[in-house]
């Protein structure tokens, strides 16, 4: 009787301490996606865009003098906790564990690298051209506003009926 009980004892203890390590580790899902973040450049591209951000703050005349200011920032930022892992959950949350996989497989091949690669220049340049289409139709936008302003006060002056 008291080789049963010690036997139970210990089956419990096992189990109990398997339990507590596997709550420990990322299940197979978030593996796939802290693998898939890793694969496809990590922090890094979190790093990159921000990088892209200086370009526009170096040329904003009010904002440049402070890109040291901003740069300090976003670094303590970014390295300050677990930016992998709350990305990871966000592809959970969107992809299954196989299309996890998958994209890791894809990133992990020449073409992906080279994605992987050449997206932060690609969107750089994709936002330097919606900057510029915006710039070049900056007055419109002015006009519209002074228009919905306008169009607005005029509403809020009505007297009640």
């Amino acid at each position: 009787m008291r080789n049963l009980t010690r036997s139970m004892g210990l089956l419990l203890s096992f189990t109990l301490f398997t339990v507590v390590v596997r709550a420990a580790e990322p299940n197979s899902h978030e593996a796939a996606a802290r693998r898939l973040v890793q694969a496809s450049g990590g922090t890094g591209n979190a790093e990159a865009g921000a990088e892209a951000m200086m370009g526009m703050i170096r040329n904003n005349p009010e904002l440049a003098p402070y890109e040291d200011v901003f740069r300090a920032w976003y670094k303590k930022v970014f390295a300050s906790g677990d930016l992998e892992g709350e990305v990871a959950r966000v592809y959970v949350k969107y992809f299954t564990e196989q299309e996890l996989r998958d994209l890791t497989a894809f990133y992990e091949t020449p073409l992906g690298r080279k994605a992987i690669a050449t997206l932060p220049q690609v969107m750089k340049e994709g936002a330097e051209i919606g900057m510029a289409r915006a710039k070049e139709h900056e007055s419109e936008l002015a006009q519209m506003l002074d228009a919905a302003k306008a169009e607005r006060q005029k509403q809020t002056e009505k007297p009640p009926k």
